[in-house]
């Protein structure tokens, strides 16, 4: 990352930071993580799928998975979406032992049909999170499940599956 771009990058995790602690969790309301430009052309390292709606998973479903399924039943009118997992190709090796992550642009989920494409960045080692459109704008704002206190909260609470930041558990493990 050219020194310009981290200090653009640090200034606005300061930001966000500051606005959180002054105003409440709505100042997460916009994208920590940048819109990494190329990330079409990263290697696709898994393929899964956000489930329709009115899936029932079986009984003994992971609650990482129940709370995906919960959180993203909106995505495409309740019709679910594939998902492409893309890394960035210069963390490669970093993403298959997750981590520790360099700074930059790490991953990206991206729903097809939707066109949501969800960001996982490092800094400093901290995953950021950030959702956007395919044309690079931010849509945190479009759902409360794509606001990064959402994604960081969830990531959080699920350590031993979002081992620094990036989940290893897809969302069609249970119908395997």
């Amino acid at each position: 990352m050219s020194l310009p771009r981290k200090r653009s990058f640090l200034l606005r995790f300061i930001y966000t930071l500051a606005l959180s602690l002054f105003a409440g969790t709505s100042a997460f309301a916009d994208s920590v993580a940048s819109y990494p430009e190329g990330w079409e052309e990263w290697p696709v390292v898994k393929e899964s799928m956000t489930l329709p709606a009115d899936t029932v998973l079986p009984p003994d479903t992971s609650l990482f998975i129940q709370e995906a399924v919960r959180s993203y039943a909106w995505i495409n009118d309740g019709l679910g979406s594939p998902l492409t997992i893309r890394v960035n190709p210069e963390k490669l090796e970093q993403y298959k032992t997750h981590g520790p992550y360099t700074d930059g642009p790490t991953v990206v989920a991206v729903s097809e049909v939707q066109g949501i494409i969800w960001v996982t960045e490092h800094f400093s080692g901290l995953p950021m999170y950030g959702s956007y459109n395919r044309k690079g704008e931010d849509i945190s704002s479009m759902h409360p499940t794509l606001e990064a206190s959402f994604c960081q909260r969830c990531h959080d609470t699920y350590k031993d599956i979002c081992i620094n930041g990036t989940c290893a558990e897809p969302v069609l493990s249970p119908y395997e």
